[in-house]
Parts: structure tokens; sequence; C-alpha cells
């Protein structure tokens, strides 16, 4: 019964992996940082006696933006032409993982300080933040 379901599916999978995203191993990562970003979310809320139900609006939104920027980043360091693949925009997919990773560590490092201040030293938190502003500059 598997092979039968499993056998249309490949052709579907391969298709996906290849033009739309494949790199499982770097989403394994990114998921275990969402979830311990998501129960330090809840338990810094539950301490402060404020939940509500627009946190899981929240992310659902969030697992919506990080679909597509990982989407953009496979076809962006993967798109070829004429046959061959263009090697320009590797460096864009890095980026895009790499800023993904550092926002997560970064929302998990200031959950942190709300429950426990001053767990984390200033250094650290700064070096984090630096990758964050608006203007690229390092702070």
């Amino acid at each position: 019964m598997i092979a039968l379901i499993a056998l249309p599916l490949s052709p579907l999978l391969e298709l996906f992996e290849r033009y739309v995203f494949g790199d499982w191993e770097f989403v394994k990562w990114l998921i275990v940082l969402v979830c311990v970003d998501t129960v330090l979310g809840f338990v810094k809320h539950w301490l402060s006696k404020d939940i509500s139900s627009k946190a899981y609006g929240m992310i659902g939104r969030k697992l919506i933006i990080y679909s597509c920027v990982l989407v953009l980043s496979h076809v962006m360091g993967n798109f070829s032409i004429a046959g061959q693949v263009v090697d320009s925009f590797v460096w864009f997919r890095y980026f895009a993982c790499t800023a993904l990773m550092v926002r997560e560590a970064l929302s998990i490092i200031e959950n942190v300080e709300e429950i426990c201040p001053g767990f984390f030293p200033k250094a650290i938190i700064n070096k984090l933040k630096g990758f964050d502003n608006i203007s690229g500059k390092k702070e």
C-alpha cells in the first residue's frame, strides 16, 4: 500500500526538491530554534500573565515568511541559464539562512533576558544585534 502512494509522489518530491526547496538538514536546525523560541515566548508571557491567542497567529505568520525566504534563497542559489547553474547568487542562500538563524537566536536571547535578566553577557547580545540593524553597519 505504501509503495502505491510513494511511487506517484516520487517525481513530485524530486521536482519540489529541485525547484522549490531541498535543504532539509538546515530546516531541522531552524525548527529547533523556532521551537525553543516559541516555548520561551510562551513562558515569558505566562510569567507576565499576558498570554493571548494572537501569539499563535504570529507563529503562523513567521512560518509563512520563513518558508518564503527559504524558497527564495533556494531559487537564487540554484537557478540555471542554458542548463548551467548561475553561481553568482550562492552567497544569497548562505546570507538568507544565516539571517534566519541569527533572528531566531536573538529572539531566544531576548526571551531569556526577559525571563532571567542579566543571564547573557551584554557583549554577546550586542554582537548579535549588530547583525540586525537597519543600516547594515556594525554597531
